[in-house]
């Protein structure tokens, strides 16, 4: 047990609102229920602020608690309405039962607080099999829930690793741009995380940790591609052919999975002239330690959370870099983005109660709300505004920051802040890409690309800039989902058909007509606007729903489950329509080069609901929207 200074240090890192939380929650203290903390508007959502003497009662009453040697596992997990007494505590509101329908489970008091159970007794055929495509975050969530539910799967991974995303892009300085306390799943708890923004590393590590411990690791067939996968009406059954090191197997499968997402297929860099360039392109996706970029003359192209948060580092150690930006970004800073987490705070996560716990929860506190900020407000507008106030706001805010990062340069802040409002394009996070701009041997060039010449970069104006070395920063092909893998479904049309008309859509991001006992994962219009909690709890969400999808059909003796056509058409009208009041698709907005909106002018990558609304359509599969075959 460390002494009295250790344990105060501990609670000065500490969040406040969690710490109280954890603190009431586990003592019931009249002092910690009497504080009544301020909500306090602001440009993204309302914060919840405490007085400096409430916080140091926080404080002190939490380093009490903890001289006494605290036993978690001996206090009760709240019921429901004590949990929706807490979240009214912690947010410091009254809130409604439809602002609580997924709010309860953010905190994840109980162990595994979105697995799917069987509802009877186990039965699983002989042969019977899942094929899941992907080892990232996605295909663990999906392995984890079938492992637990003991039914037959293989994981089919193209790379020598787990991880996805995580394994692929190890650039410099690549990291998570969301906290690491709601980047992880809610069933492995306290994971030590080492910074409050985890490393590429790091996040790979955790999730090759989460497949070993849960029973995946041992599923994963690696370096294993699959190129294709067809369905057998007959058989009512999947032919996967996979791409082995020294051979190419065809596998079959009862349900297939696509784990592979979104950020699966690097986008290209067609410039003219790129072929006969002398140096090296390197995309960031193909980045590894052999490249070397130290003392040359390097070329960026794109400036979205890769080409930001590579900058600086090879900033630092090359001769001259050039930045070509196409289009301005708002980037934003992050409060302890890159800092370690202290070993005090470390301490206090593993030993107080519950502070695990409501410090996820408050984490994603500012984007609970986060849909009103994306809601254009006519009445504001018909008064002068431009979208809303708290957008209004933000947009006042981040031209500041800009202003004082780059010195007040006046040609540098024209040449970077967007003419469009914030949160209309995939929010980017700062890791002192402004500052790095005025340095001495960076430069900015937003002229457009005319063309690539054996030894530099030329612009529409006529520039021309030598380059050693290209870093392609530009991202991936988003509009391809689940790819490179093709799908051929009833009567051998492919995904690709489908979507001709309108771009990528699926059923809850999940199933398309025509492809039965076929699942995606991170598919179309699946990422929610808002929510309080991370991409991994809504891969755990999703996955429970595949779930329940596969136990239901094996319980009720059915060979294959294809969500109905006017289901499908009527759940994306419903969509977009939802996504028409959302700032993505005003006129004001950065439609052209957006890749959360498509060619055809919809929303492609979110879903424009609120959190709750959404989590209330993928809680469990609707048999009314589905059709059944029986097994033989």
């Amino acid at each position: 047990m460390p002494g009295r200074d250790y344990i105060e240090r501990a609670v000065e890192f500490a969040d406040a609102n969690a710490l109280r939380m954890a603190l009431y929650q586990a003592t019931r203290d009249v002092d910690i229920a009497a504080i009544t903390p301020e909500r306090v508007f602001g440009p993204v959502a309302d914060s919840v602020e405490f007085s400096d003497v409430d916080i140091a009662l926080i404080r002190a009453k939490a380093v009490e608690y903890l001289l006494t040697e605290p036993d978690e596992s001996a206090l009760p997990i709240p019921s429901r309405d004590e949990i929706v007494e807490l979240l009214e505590m912690a947010e410091a509101r009254k809130l409604a039962p439809d602002d609580v329908v997924m709010r309860h489970h953010i905190p994840a008091f109980v162990d595994m607080p979105f697995q799917a159970k069987w509802t009877g007794e186990k039965v699983i055929p002989d042969g019977y099999h899942v094929a899941i495509v992907g080892a990232g975050f996605a295909g663990v969530a999906m392995g984890v829930q079938l492992s637990q539910l003991g039914i037959p799967f293989t994981v089919y991974e193209r790379r020598a690793d787990v991880g996805g995303v995580w394994s692929i892009n190890t650039y410099p300085d690549v990291r998570v741009d969301t906290l690491s306390f709601t980047y992880e799943y809610a069933f492995e708890k306290k994971y030590p995380w080492t910074e409050y923004f985890a490393r590429q590393s790091e996040v790979r590590a955790y999730i090759d940790h989460v497949a070993r411990k849960y029973g995946v690791y041992e599923h994963i067939e690696f370096g294993s591609d699959v190129q294709q996968a067809r369905f057998d009406e007959a058989t009512q059954r999947w032919t996967l052919t996979v791409q082995g090191e020294d051979s190419v197997l065809d596998v079959e499968a009862n349900v297939v999975v696509a784990a592979s997402g979104v950020f699966a297929t690097p986008r290209d860099l067609p410039l003219e002239g790129i072929s006969g360039f002398s140096g090296q392109i390197v995309h960031t996706t193909e980045w590894n330690d052999d490249i070397e970029y130290a003392g040359k003359k390097v070329a960026v192209i794109g400036n979205g959370s890769t080409g930001v948060q590579l900058l600086s580092k090879v900033a630092e150690k090359a001769e001259s870099v050039v930045v070509y930006q196409r289009t301005p970004q708002w980037i934003s800073p992050r409060a302890n983005y890159g800092a370690p987490i202290a070993d005090e705070l470390q301490w206090l996560i593993q030993e107080m109660p519950f502070y695990w716990n409501w410090n996820k929860y408050v984490a994603g506190l500012s984007t609970i709300d986060l849909r009103n900020a994306l809601i254009p407000d006519q009445e504001w507008i018909k008064n002068g505004g431009a979208v809303s106030e708290r957008n209004d706001m933000l947009r006042e805010i981040l031209v500041g920051y800009i202003s004082r990062q780059v010195d007040g340069r006046q040609e540098l802040i024209d040449q970077l802040v967007p003419n469009y409002p914030p949160m209309t394009r995939r929010p980017v996070v700062d890791n002192n890409w402004y500052v790095t701009l005025t340095r001495d041997n960076v430069e900015l060039v937003t002229a457009p690309i005319d063309r690539v010449t054996e030894t530099s970069i030329v612009t529409a104006d006529g520039e021309s800039l030598d380059a050693d070395l290209i870093i392609a920063a530009v991202g991936f092909q988003t509009e391809k989902y689940i790819w490179p893998t093709r799908y051929y479904g009833i009567g051998g049309m492919t995904l690709e058909d489908v979507w001709t008309a309108h771009g990528a859509q699926a059923h809850l991001g999940m199933t398309v007509p025509g492809f039965p006992n076929m699942f995606m994962l991170y598919g179309p219009n699946s990422q929610p606007v808002a929510s309080g909690s991370g991409l991994p709890t809504w891969f755990e969400i999703w996955t429970r729903y595949i779930a329940e999808g596969i136990v239901g059909m094996l319980e009720k003796g059915r060979s294959s489950m294809v969500v109905r056509r006017d289901a499908f058409d009527e759940y994306n009208d419903q969509l977009h329509e939802e996504a028409r009041k959302l700032i993505y698709l005003s006129p004001s907005t950065a439609m052209v080069r957006n890749y959360y909106v498509n060619e055809f002018g919809r929303l492609q990558m979110n879903a424009p609901w609120s959190g709750e609304r959404f989590y209330e359509l993928c809680a469990s599969p609707d048999e009314s929207q589905f059709d059944f075959t029986s097994a033989p």
